[in-house]
């Protein structure tokens, strides 16, 4: 088991610089990435992430320790160590309804996977998530800027679409995820309608195609779908 290193994640999962593809990343991307998490942590997150995935249903802190095998008082140090932190979401019942941008909580991203409707905290989710389960589907959202509803198809894990996401510079671990940058991570019709969003809400970051970030948020959510992956976020 690899020993605790600080601050814990259980939020989406990030790729070396090394491995990203070149030329589509940006900076604002590049500020997601992060060290290697403990192996405990990863086996948590990828437990959580598909009980939510396959059943839809809350998840207990139980089910994660029947998932995992790891001990009662790990589990329940790393899931309280990120809940202050935005990486998790729980109900009333402190049932996990939220985890590595996956959540049962209706939100402006609304994914469809064979039948089966989630949703995402943030624009990026969406395309990591769909992307790295290589998932045929659609996501459904709103243009924040122009109102326009946006429905992006997506076949093993490609998009073929017009619409932009934007993502908010200055991402850090410190912060709520969740709450300080989830909300300005969208999708746009276009890169027009981002610009003038953008411009209007004094927001800096970057602006991209979602066909040119498929590839780099595939990889940044693989070991989430993939505990065999190389566990780095």
């Amino acid at each position: 088991m690899t020993a605790n290193t600080g601050h814990e994640s259980l939020s989406c999962c990030t790729i070396p610089e090394s491995a990203a593809s070149p030329g589509h990343g940006t900076a604002a991307f590049d500020e997601v990435r992060s060290e290697e998490i403990p192996a405990d942590v990863a086996a948590i997150r990828s437990a959580g992430f598909k009980l939510l995935l396959d059943t839809g249903n809350p998840v207990t802190i139980d089910d994660l320790i029947d998932a995992t095998g790891i001990a009662a008082e790990r589990v329940a140090e790393i899931v309280d160590e990120v809940r202050t932190r935005g990486r998790v979401e729980f109900d009333d019942e402190d049932r996990l309804i939220g985890l590595a941008g996956l959540t049962l909580t209706p939100s402006r991203h609304q994914l469809t996977i064979d039948g089966s409707v989630r949703w995402t905290w943030c624009a990026l989710d969406a395309v990591g998530i769909l992307g790295a389960l290589q998932a045929t589907g659609t996501v459904k959202s709103t243009d924040p800027q122009t109102g326009d509803e946006i429905e992006i198809g997506f076949v093993e894990g490609k998009a073929d679409t017009d619409a932009h996401l934007f993502i908010l510079g200055g991402y850090t671990k410190e912060g709520n995820v969740r709450q300080d940058w989830c909300p300005r991570v969208n999708f746009f019709t276009g890169r027009s309608a981002a610009e003038e969003w953008v411009a209007d809400s004094g927001l800096e970051g970057d602006i991209v195609a979602v066909s040119d970030i498929s590839d780099d948020a595939a990889a940044m959510w693989q070991p989430v779908v993939d505990p065999s992956a190389p566990q780095v976020c």
